[in-house]
């Protein structure tokens, strides 16, 4: 099935809701925008773990544990937007348009797209 961010409500450029992947028994709170073209577009997306990328000292990429990482997702639609992707939301809230977990610890994410194998294509729905 993969993943699911269900937007439930926007409040100043922000898109906040759930990030959950059922199959890994992960839910967290996330958000999207402000910055750059605010949120990201509705649809589907595919994530791969080579695209898995070490952000270690990004700050934006950080959770409060200092894990820096971003999971890159590709739109399986037409669209302009670049550099979209899941990661833990760093040191100020919001993003620039990728999906931005607010949980303190995201080891666990982390690991689930760590644990995917080379070939597997994840899918990622935004509502």
């Amino acid at each position: 099935m993969g993943i699911v961010f269900r937007i439930t409500s926007r409040h100043n450029g922000l898109a906040f809701g759930t990030l959950r992947w059922a199959e890994k028994n992960l839910s967290a709170g996330a958000v999207s925008g402000p910055y750059g073209r605010n949120e990201l577009p509705l649809g589907l997306y595919h994530a791969q773990r080579s695209e898995l990328l070490d952000k270690k000292g990004e700050e934006g990429y950080c959770d409060s544990l200092r894990q820096c990482w971003m999971q890159v997702i590709r739109p399986q639609f037409s669209t302009a937007r670049t550099d979209l992707g899941i990661h833990p939301d760093g040191n100020k809230s919001g993003t620039l348009g990728c999906i931005g977990l607010v949980d303190a610890d995201t080891a666990a994410w982390y690991a689930a797209f760590k644990a995917m194998s080379a070939a597997e294509v994840l899918t990622v729905e935004v509502f």
